[in-house]
């Protein structure tokens, strides 16, 4: 999973861990094997602030809440999150 997309006015609501349910249940519906996620450690940004914009992949803490396990980090703040199905 690459991009969520959700309106600024519902940010912060659960609507980001409401689509990756549906994507996740998308996934098991058409037999995949595995979902794999590119998503941002916030944790581990340079940066004071994060911008709704630097995480429309979603971040570590929503995938992980979904049971998915960091499988590599080709970047300090960019892992790759895989569930198996």
């Amino acid at each position: 999973m690459t991009c969520f997309a959700v309106d600024s006015r519902h940010r912060r609501a659960g609507v980001g861990q409401a689509l990756l349910q549906g994507a996740i249940a998308f996934a098991r519906l058409h037999r995949a094997s595995a979902a794999e996620a590119y998503p941002m450690d916030v944790a581990r940004l340079q940066a004071a602030r994060v911008s709704g914009s630097a995480l429309y992949t979603g971040t570590v803490a929503m995938f992980a809440a979904a049971g998915f396990s960091e499988v590599s980090r080709p970047s300090p703040s960019r892992p790759v999150m895989r569930l198996n199905l």
